[in-house]
């Protein structure tokens, strides 16, 4: 059963051509990674599919009265919320229907069978879609995308963006809507938590479309896999690893025919020239027809974008570079507090820690993006 179906999409951004009379379709129970090279549209197939972008030309149909999560990592939050209040709002068609139901009960204790009928119709609803296991389904989630460690009545004002990330991701996964949406889906997870989010997505017996570079993730949780490549998308059953293996067999097959075509092509432009005001004129006409005739091969391009970086090389001191002295970092109130480092001339640092702890929000402060909240840091004088 399809639910969303995409035919004769066309679309660039100025010269760049990304699909060209391209389309797909989504069926149920499907789970499929789009990948493709940088810059083939994979990240604007995802927007397209959602109304962010309207294509140059085509035609993006969903089936109707279907649910469609997005994962928007950058969403606004009301930041007023607990974590539990903002993951709870997942359910909250789930909890207007236990209003109705309490209700319902206050007006059924006059004698009103209807009333009271109504009421363990909705209190069945609420049993089957797991009303009275919400709270074990937000500690299951929040546990495995590492919140339950942060605590579910930590305020989302008091959050780094890459825990608001993981908590928007939770809500998304809570609300199961029947056709997921995933744009790199683990930029803001730790290992273990790619490990669950890949168990638990591949569980599911709901539909999404998941783009990703991490093609050990994809591996374990597409059973289909979305190929853009040549300004088309071509879509391949099985896992990852088999659709590489495909790819690999029907380019080659493809390279072999297109060379066996372009030799006969040759051959025949060969015989024309040679024959088209001799003898053989009438002949050489004839062919030049069936050349015209002729559903000829485009030849596969290659294409790689490849980023090219140069750094200017700056002379070597020991000079101390960056003091950093009880230093306190957060939006409304700190992440992480009484921060002490120094780094001096040459030296390479690397900042580590758990996705959300906040390593981001050093440096945007660090940098004057935003205010630091306590303690101080300074910059020598020939830093840049």
């Amino acid at each position: 059963m399809s639910l969303l179906e995409i035919t004769g999409l066309t679309h660039s951004f100025g010269e760049n051509l990304l699909y060209k009379n391209a389309g797909f379709t989504l069926n149920k129970g499907e789970h499929i990674g789009i990948v493709g090279q940088n810059g083939t549209g994979k990240s604007t197939l995802i927007k397209i599919c959602t109304e962010q972008i309207i294509p140059d030309s085509g035609r993006v149909i969903w089936r109707p009265n279907i649910t469609i999560g997005y994962l928007d990592q950058y969403a606004e939050i009301d930041h007023t919320l607990t974590m539990k209040e903002f993951l709870k709002s997942a359910f909250a068609k789930l909890f207007e229907i236990e209003t109705q139901v309490m209700q319902l009960y206050e007006k059924a204790a006059d004698g009103d069978m209807k009333n009271l009928e109504l009421a363990a119709y909705y209190q069945e609803q609420l049993e089957t879609h797991d009303f009275y296991s919400i709270d074990t389904a937000i500690e299951r989630v929040a546990n495995g995308l590492g919140l339950l460690a942060i605590g579910l009545d930590r305020p989302i004002i008091e959050m780094s963006g890459g825990q608001r990330a993981k908590v928007i991701l939770a809500k998304l996964l809570l609300e199961k809507p029947d056709v997921l949406l995933l744009d790199e889906p683990t930029n803001f997870l730790d290992k273990d938590h790619v490990a669950w989010l890949a168990e638990y997505l591949s569980s599911l017996e709901n539909a999404f479309l998941v783009v990703s570079h991490d093609f050990d993730f994809l591996d374990k949780i597409a059973n289909r896999i979305c190929d853009i490549d040549n300004d088309t998308i071509t879509k391949y059953y099985g896992t990852y690893s088999e659709f590489l293996r495909k790819k690999t067999l029907l380019r080659e097959d493809y390279i072999r025919q297109y060379s066996a075509q372009q030799k006969e092509i040759k051959k025949t432009e060969e015989f024309i020239r040679k024959n088209i005001a001799g003898r053989k004129a009438k002949m050489a006409r004839g062919r030049q027809k069936q050349l015209d005739r002729m559903d000829k091969m485009e030849a596969l391009e290659q294409k790689e974008i490849i980023p090219h970086f140069h750094f200017p090389v700056l002379p070597l001191t020991n000079t101390e570079h960056l003091l950093v002295k009880h230093l306190a970092v957060g939006y409304h109130y700190p992440v992480l507090s009484d921060i002490d480092f120094s780094i001096k001339g040459g030296q390479k640092v690397v900042i580590t820690g758990f996705n959300g702890i906040g390593k981001s929000t050093l440096l945007k402060t660090l940098i004057g993006q935003i205010p630091s909240m306590q303690g101080h840091f300074k910059f020598s004088d020939q830093v840049t």
